[in-house]
């Protein structure tokens, strides 16, 4: 759960740093392969991913309250 600016700026770059390792992947990788290594990657992603979009969304909430 990311509770600060920090956090959430260091899940960006965290979730940069899996796409940047998957798209090096796909080219080296057969599709086979790819897709099979990248299934926990593309979670790790979509989970970071949720966990900015509520950390940015409850800090909308705040300053509009």
């Amino acid at each position: 759960m990311i509770q600060t600016e920090e956090q959430m700026l260091l899940a960006q770059q965290s979730v940069a740093n899996l796409r940047r390792i998957l798209l090096a992947a796909r080219k080296v990788h057969s599709q086979q392969d790819y897709m099979r290594m990248a299934e926990p990657i593309l979670l790790e992603v979509q989970q970071r991913e949720q966990e900015i979009f509520q950390y940015l969304s409850s800090a909308e909430q705040l300053k509009a309250g």
